[in-house]
């Protein structure tokens, strides 16, 4: 149990040093003069390294095991995120989002990976609905941080606290933490020519894309959405984000025993479902209104992943089964977490942010009609 407690302190980390960035981009947009367009592809470029070091994660824990690529990622990071409060312009910091994405990417391979070794399958949906608790509580503080710092410090010194906190942890996870005995396995032409023969692996790309445009896509360009369309401050968008993230940690591992307990598929499908709909009324509400879609959308959204991953598990041999997480997740990033706010965001250069949120929560909804058209392993013997 502690190893799992480490490796989702770890995935926090991982996670809020990503995400901060949403919080603090008003103030980035002012500070470099950048367009609400110019500001979101950021998270493109920070979607595709992180995109192409998970491709390439399996070649990093067969050669050093899948503890110390977990360490290799959070010194990296570390790294990155103290060069990225010294730039001074935006070409540097677009390098350092790319290299930060390359740096985080490492991670959930191994940390899948070493989790799925240490639980029995039966155990997984609650082992990874406690993993789950990392982002959420990321959401819930990433943006208070912002909001408790910003008026007082320019929004380079947020980046050093999980600067420092990341380094922190690794040095304690090094001396504490627990690793999978078996190495990872590169993703070498036998395995991925396995992969892509199967509509399964292909359909879970497009689902964790819309599970990913669900929680880190809308959490991206919300907080800009609140100031831009709704007239609120920074502090108060990022206050109002933040603390709508609180209930999410009860419902990540609600999430974890509803796959146990109903079965992935029908978690799965249940849950995009609502968070499609909940994210289309928030792009329609008034300003009234959008408070209770701000507070219902995360609450569905965070409910996929345990379930996602669960499943995800059971597609390829076990021997692969890091390949498996390496290829799906960094494809469906790419989408959810780079190419869906980049547009929604030129799309709020244009006047039509609301607009934006609503074909975002289509595309999110649509997911539900796939759910069922996986087949894992067990579906096949």
């Amino acid at each position: 149990m502690l190893s799992l407690l480490l490796l989702a302190f770890i995935f926090y980390l991982n996670f809020f040093s990503r995400i901060v960035f949403a919080p603090l981009l008003p103030a980035m947009e002012k500070d470099l003069g950048l367009s609400h367009g110019q500001a979101g592809s950021f998270f493109l470029i920070l979607s595709c390294g992180y995109f192409l070091s998970q491709v390439g994660s399996g070649f990093i824990s067969s050669r050093l095991g899948h503890k110390r690529t977990i360490l290799l990622s959070m010194a990296a990071m570390s790294t990155c995120l103290l060069l990225m409060a010294t730039a001074s312009s935006p070409l540097l910091l677009k390098a350092g989002f790319a290299l930060l994405g390359m740096a985080a990417g490492i991670y959930l391979p191994s940390g899948i990976a070493t989790i799925s070794e240490l639980f029995a399958s039966a155990n997984w949906g609650r082992a990874y609905g406690v993993h789950e608790l990392a982002p959420n509580l990321a959401f819930l503080t990433a943006p208070l941080l912002a909001a408790l710092l910003l008026p007082r410090l320019p929004w380079q010194a947020a980046l050093l606290f999980p600067a420092a906190a990341t380094l922190a942890a690794a040095l304690f996870y090094a001396l504490f933490g627990q690793g999978a005995q078996q190495r990872g396995a590169p993703p070498n032409p036998g395995h991925c020519r396995l992969l892509f023969r199967l509509p399964s692996f292909w359909l879970m790309v497009l689902l964790f894309s819309m599970g990913i445009t669900g929680t880190l896509g809308v959490y991206s360009v919300l907080p800009t959405y609140l100031v831009a369309a709704h007239q609120m401050s920074p502090q108060e968008a990022g206050i109002l984000v933040g603390m709508s993230r609180t209930l999410t940690l009860v419902s990540a591992l609600l999430g974890g025993w509803l796959a146990d307990r109903f079965g992935s598929r029908r978690t799965m499908a249940a849950v995009l479902l609502l968070t499609g709909t909940a994210t289309l009324l928030l792009g329609l509400a008034p300003t009234g209104r959008v408070y209770l879609w701000v507070w219902l959308q995360p609450l569905l959204s965070v409910c996929f992943f345990p379930a996602a991953f669960s499943l995800l598990a059971a597609i390829g041999p076990p021997l692969i089964r890091n390949v498996v997480v390496s290829l799906t997740v960094p494809l469906a990033f790419v989408v959810g977490g780079g190419v869906v706010p980049a547009l929604v965001t030129r799309m709020a250069d244009q006047g039509d942010f609301g607009r934006g949120l609503i074909l975002t929560g289509l595309y999110i909804a649509s997911g539900a009609l796939l759910v069922h058209l996986i087949r894992t392993r067990e579906t096949r013997n």
